[in-house]
């Protein structure tokens, strides 16, 4: 082989190398190409498989709807346990009772109210119900409400979910409202009430439905700085307390005794509500009135266990009070109401008997997302 020869041999590997080199790196860029949409795919999966905590009949219940309900849970359980500080909380949540894991026990309960809020989003939406415009102003607007009272912490702190989050939260909620509605329009049918029955069920439960008419003093137990008075502080108002009480009772103008004696002169008025004479009130079983005419839970309860004519002295944490019960409503003027709240009743006992029953179909039954219900905790 001469010397040409041999050059142009050397030429030729060299560029057959080449071209290998070029499919190589072809090869390795489609290699890295697939790698690169399987992370993405991968990616997506566990980020998208971590945002749900079950699905009910292929809908899936999103990790947000899960804390709203389990938030809800842990404050309904607080309130009646009546936890009031974190250490309270804390103790009540990490401690096994009888076998029980009561925060175990609360994301069981928050479950299924999800499960029922899905299931009845799922029968909304094939009655042909929908999220439109008006739901979205209308909660839109509720959320901008409670957005302005309260800072970002405050409310993620409260609702364990972003504004956004808790605005389709109560879109969905409009919608189920809609949904209920319209299905008790179509399949429930209100009993007709004797007035027997409507006398029993006010009988059972007048202060649901009584309103009362009072007149009453108050006398402060703090000081203006919000501190107890001293024991002889409390003494001599307890003793003004019994002098207003005495004058009420023998026959003094109710009127002159309440100018006299009360503490509170300003007007409840100023809360927002009509305009209402010195130390008088038409007051309901509610926390309303209570805010309105300064009352606390204890003078609340005396109202409505007495009746016209009747006087009296609650001592409370922090009034005294001097009540008369001026008048009080009979079962004749709330009859309308009772059989209102009867048919009510009734109809949401209807309501929640089909909720049931449809809960207990098994394609509603709930599929887990093991790996996010039970990354879970209290802490």
């Amino acid at each position: 082989m001469d010397k040409k020869d041999s050059i142009n041999k050397a030429k030729a590997s060299k560029k057959k190398k080449l071209i290998r080199t070029e499919r190589e790196k072809n090869r390795i860029k489609i290699i890295v190409t697939v790698v690169i949409v399987l992370l993405a795919v991968l990616t997506y999966y566990f980020i998208d498989s971590g945002s749900y905590v079950a699905t009910v009949d292929g809908r899936r219940i999103s990790k947000s709807v899960y804390q709203f309900f389990l938030q809800q849970q842990l404050s309904a359980t607080e309130s009646e346990e009546g936890l009031t500080t974190q250490e309270e909380k804390d103790k009540f949540w990490t401690t096994i009772a009888e076998g029980q894991d009561p925060y175990e026990t609360a994301k069981r309960e928050a479950l299924n109210y999800s499960k029922e809020f899905m299931i009845q989003y799922i029968k909304a939406q094939e009655m042909g119900l929908k999220i439109d415009s008006t739901i979205k102003e209308q909660v839109a607007s509720m959320i901008a409400s409670v957005k302005g009272q309260l800072t970002d912490r405050q409310f993620k702190e409260t609702y364990k979910v972003t504004a956004a989050e808790l605005q389709s939260i109560y879109e969905i909620y409009s919608v189920i409202e809609n949904f209920k509605s319209r299905y008790l329009e179509e399949h429930f049918e209100a009993e007709t009430y004797t007035d027997e029955q409507m006398e029993a069920e006010y009988n059972e439960d007048r202060k649901s439905y009584d309103n009362v008419d009072i007149s009453y003093i108050i006398l402060k137990k703090l000081s203006e700085s919000s501190e107890t008075l001293s024991e002889e502080e409390i003494a001599g108002k307890k003793e003004k307390a019994e002098e207003a009480l005495s004058k009420i009772q023998q026959g003094e103008p109710i009127d002159d005794v309440i100018a006299e004696y009360t503490e509170v002169k300003d007007d409840p008025s100023e809360t927002g509500t009509e305009q209402n004479d010195l130390g008088k009130g038409t007051i309901t079983y509610s926390q309303t009135s209570m805010y309105q005419y300064y009352l606390e839970l204890d003078a609340l309860e005396w109202i409505f266990d007495h009746e016209p004519g009747d006087t009296g002295i609650i001592d409370g944490d922090y009034f005294i009070y001097v009540v008369k019960i001026e008048d009080r409503t009979t079962f004749d003027d709330v009859k309308d109401n009772v059989k209102s709240s009867m048919e009510y009743n009734a109809a949401q006992e209807f309501y929640n008997s089909a909720l049931e029953s449809w809960g207990l179909e098994s394609k509603y039954n709930i599929i887990k997302n093991e790996r996010v219900y039970d990354s879970i905790s209290y802490r």
